[in-house]
């Protein structure tokens, strides 16, 4: 049975295909482009939110900052072992033979001093990432970071040199004017954090944007460290051995940070600081051209109020909602083995909300809930309510 929606109009097609879907504009930095005016009154998203639907993005799944900014950050991709693949002990052999998740992950920075991972990768909807014994993942997985690098403002012109604090290993490359991406910094291999220092300096000014790529995987539980750090270049840095920081290749969980009080920093970490060492900041990623924005950034999230089920169909359900703001509308389904779909907006901003969702079994259980984005994406998504079909 197929019913059509006459309040904000959304046709039952598929999984909730809204008769106003249709391409939009991307944002474009700092100031966002301004809505488009429809016909029928209503404002156009400067966001596509169906880009990066709730269930399969991951923001800052280490705890970061969300950023404002719609252009900065890292994406990252993520892949992990399946069951009976053997062991593998470096990023590239990770990524080879594993097994590529459907998630999008984004991140604000790298700066993960070495702690307990437990958590594993959430989407922003709460389901986690599981391997294929139905556990959360949290070891033997590996993430492709893509960013561009550049200055921070408060940050001079000069040669700079990298390095990576990093459990398990990390391969940081940049591409060159010829188009090749070339390592700079390689930590690869089974290890507790250790410091992998660059080859080469690199020189950077104001306008310097370089495309980089970041390769690290996770090995056996439970620790986890990623920290990239630069600092100006001199060649007579004193402390130097053989130009080289006298930290580099020093390793040991227990040497940079107490993981088991806060990932407290202790003197060898310190003295990383005092000798110029800094970790990259937020300033210092621009997102690459593989993601038109970050779905992740820090905007005015919309109230939700009045929230329900209004009606129960033997292939779904009608759920309404309004919010105080206007912000899209979309519904997650989620079944009682956790898979959760979303229905696709149609990238229209309203304050009153209803969505028909199909494609669910009859008289079987679903868990719901309703997300809304604003034009300045901040995203509300309210708990789950429990609703059974008809029969």
């Amino acid at each position: 049975m197929r019913y059509v929606v006459a309040v904000n109009t959304f046709l039952g097609l598929g999984l909730s295909v809204a008769l106003f879907a249709g391409c939009t504009p991307a944002p474009k930095g700092a100031s966002e482009i301004a809505p488009e005016i429809t016909s029928n009154g209503l404002s156009k998203s400067s966001f596509d939110v169906n880009l990066y639907p709730v269930t399969k993005t991951v923001c800052d799944p280490w705890g970061d900052t969300p950023d404002p900014r719609s252009n900065q950050g890292l994406i990252s991709e993520l892949w992990w072992l399946e069951a009976g693949t053997p062991k593998q002990n470096t990023v590239a052999g990770m990524i080879a033979n594993g097994k590529k998740s459907d998630r999008k992950l984004f991140f604000s920075s790298l700066n993960v001093p070495t702690r307990m991972f437990n958590l594993g990768f959430a989407s922003e909807t709460g389901d986690t990432v599981k391997a294929d014994d139905n556990s959360t993942l949290i070891e033997y997985f590996a993430l492709k970071f893509s960013s561009i690098l550049k200055l921070a403002p408060t940050q001079p012109a000069a040669m700079y040199e990298f390095a990576i604090l990093s459990d398990d290993g990390a391969v940081m490359k940049f591409r060159d004017s010829d188009g090749v991406y070339r390592t700079n910094v390689n930590n690869d291999g089974d290890h507790p954090t250790r410091l992998g220092c660059g080859a080469t300096p690199v020189a950077m000014n104001s306008e310097t944007e370089i495309p980089m790529s970041l390769e690290y995987y996770q090995g056996p539980r439970y620790h986890i460290s990623l920290i990239v750090l630069m600092r100006e270049y001199k060649a007579d840095r004193v402390g130097n051995i053989n130009g080289k920081d006298p930290a580099c290749g020093v390793t040991g969980n227990d040497t940079w940070f107490n993981p088991n009080s806060g990932s407290a920093p202790k003197k060898a970490y310190q003295d990383l600081l005092a000798r110029g060492w800094a970790p990259l900041t937020k300033d210092n990623y621009a997102l690459s051209n593989q993601a038109l924005f970050n779905p992740c950034k820090d905007g005015v999230a919309p109230v939700v109020t009045n929230f329900q089920v209004l009606e129960r169909f033997n292939d779904g359900f009608v759920v309404s909602w309004t919010t105080d703001i206007p912000a899209t509308s979309s519904v997650v389904v989620t079944n009682t083995a956790g898979s959760a779909v979303a229905t696709a907006s149609d990238n229209m901003l309203r304050t009153s909300h209803l969505v028909r969702t199909t494609g669910q079994l009859p008289n079987t259980l679903y868990k719901i809930q309703a997300v809304s984005i604003s034009d300045s994406y901040g995203r509300t998504i309210t708990p789950q309510v429990e609703a059974i079909t008809d029969f």
